[in-house]
């Protein structure tokens, strides 16, 4: 997870941060379920953007 977190951006840095803090205060299994989700789409979206970028710098 630490070498994803290389990946994102200052502001997603700082959603992400945020996500976790709302996933571990959550009160439901539903909610966890949703931040995790939402933490996941963050990283897939950087890990996208990375490989654009690196197919793209050639």
């Amino acid at each position: 997870m630490q070498n994803e977190k290389s990946l994102l951006t200052e502001s997603e840095l700082e959603i992400v941060a945020k996500l976790e803090t709302e996933m571990f205060m959550a009160m439901t299994r539903a909610h966890m379920n949703f931040y995790k989700k939402e933490i996941q789409a963050i990283f897939s979206q950087a890990k996208r953007r990375h490989q654009f970028l690196v197919q793209h710098s050639n």
